[in-house]
């Protein structure tokens, strides 16, 4: 027997393969992660992410009231300025204030139906003869009837005026 040290018969891998093998996942994880952290450094700054609260702020939900509808029981006549003729409606609003701004609605009555009188007195034919006249009506009926629950000291009152039904005749 010799003397001479013992060898492993296997031959000896090359680290370097190894290591050209591993590299491209891991440059390729390493760079998603880094396109992934930049992002949300972007979102931030665009102002598309958090409020800037941090992670600990808890969000909040707002909860809206539910929408209630009120039908107001008078037909509205009112002649139309400058012409024979006259206009009918009947109306509906809607709220989100609650059973306060309902309760409201009906113990004003006579006040509303004062305040929608006195808008319809001001119209002219060329006032609803089309969608948009109408349209804006609706809106002047909104911001009337706003304007008077205010000064009774209801707050958030209606959020919009349909018509039910609406004749010139």
């Amino acid at each position: 027997m010799s003397d001479a040290p013992a060898t492993d018969a296997r031959p000896a891998k090359p680290r370097g393969r190894l290591a050209k093998l591993l590299f491209i996942p891991l440059a390729f994880a390493a760079g998603a992660g880094a396109g992934g952290f930049g992002a949300v450094i972007a979102a931030g700054k665009l102002g598309l992410g958090d409020d800037g609260g941090g992670h600990d702020a808890a969000p909040t939900a707002s909860v809206a009231a539910p929408v209630e509808y009120i039908e107001i029981d008078t037909a509205f006549t009112s002649n139309l300025v400058d012409t024979g003729r006259y206009l009918q409606v009947r109306l509906s609003v809607s709220t989100t204030g609650g059973p306060d701004v309902v309760a409201a609605i009906a113990r004003h009555k006579p006040a509303l139906v004062s305040t929608i009188l006195s808008v319809l007195g001001e119209l002219s034919e060329n006032d609803v003869a089309d969608r948009a006249g109408k349209d804006k009506l609706r809106g002047r009926l909104k911001i009337a009837v706003n304007d008077m629950l205010a000064q009774k000291g209801v707050a958030n009152g209606v959020d919009e005026v349909f018509f039910i039904s609406l004749v010139v005749q």
